[in-house]
């Protein structure tokens, strides 16, 4: 992986948006770096489909080159009446692992969140792929000194922290941290932050 570049996007089979009154963004799973071919697959199908790209430097041995990733990786967006119907064509497209959702049916994505990736990609500012790490994620260290300890995200000021607590008497202590350092896990009540894992 290099250093991020100016940003661009893949726009496959888009569609009048104001046509389609009962359409709405969705979110689907793909296999591994399989982005382009479901994308190219749903569109045959007469899907409208969105896959953001960025334009990152990979260097290699020899020399640097310009490519394009998935600014999601194993992600794209599909805009669709969600009927019974189609989202079987969708499971049914080579490379499509799932619709993103829960109770049954797709989770519906808002036209705000499509349009603020459509902007920020398509702006003059650097973008990278990041985790969608918040303060109050329960996180695991990977790497460093604090390698396997768990806490929570806390941003103070400009920087960010690990926080340790021991839930019995509800105190804390707090550690520096890069968010490249840690890893998000799964939150289930009850689970020990207050220190290292064995």
């Amino acid at each position: 992986m290099g250093e991020a570049c100016f940003s661009s996007e893949i726009k496959i089979g888009e569609m009048p948006l104001a046509e389609k009154p009962h359409h709405a963004w969705y979110a689907v799973q793909t296999a591994y770096r399989c982005e382009q071919r479901v994308a190219l697959g749903l569109t045959t199908k007469g899907f409208a489909t969105y896959l953001p790209v960025l334009r990152e430097v990979h260097q290699w041995k020899d020399r640097r080159k310009l490519i394009e990733v998935p600014a999601f990786s194993g992600y794209l967006f599909l805009h669709c009446d969600p009927s019974l119907r189609n989202r079987v064509k969708v499971l049914e497209t080579n490379g499509v692992v799932r619709m993103l959702g829960g109770n049954h049916a797709p989770s519906q994505i808002s036209e705000v969140e499509i349009e603020a990736v459509r902007r920020t990609l398509g702006s003059s500012v650097p973008c990278d792929r990041c985790d969608a790490l918040t303060p109050g994620t329960l996180v695991k260290v990977t790497r460093g000194p604090l390698a396997g300890v768990q806490g929570r995200l806390a941003r103070i000021k400009n920087g960010l922290r690990l926080i340790v607590t021991i839930s019995t008497f509800s105190q804390a202590i707090s550690a520096e941290l890069n968010l490249s350092d840690v890893e998000a896990v799964l939150d289930r009540p009850g689970t020990n932050v207050a220190g290292r894992n064995n």
